[in-house]
């Protein structure tokens, strides 16, 4: 999987947040932000197609985390990004 084009991440008074290049209506009861591990993950997906046990493995690498729990958080996060048509 892999973020489509058109997908950003800026940083907006100290918040991560996706911002889309497209020009579409914007939604400003509904902004996705993003923690700092989730921009981590949402910019290797930018990046590179990964599986969820690619981006488990980028949790596990750079945080003190257990597998499960990686693993959980991955799980929600591509979750997210599939409700929202990112990926």
């Amino acid at each position: 999987m892999k973020i489509k084009k058109g997908y950003l991440v800026r940083e907006v008074a100290g918040e991560n947040i996706v911002v889309s290049t497209e020009k579409r209506e914007v939604d400003f009861d509904y902004i996705i932000h993003l923690n700092d591990s989730a921009k981590l993950l949402f910019e290797a997906l930018m990046e590179d197609d990964l599986e969820e046990k690619d981006l488990v493995n980028i949790l596990l690498d750079n945080y003190e985390v257990e597998e499960d729990v990686a693993a959980k958080d991955v799980s929600e996060f591509v979750e997210m990004l599939k409700l929202n048509d990112i990926i």
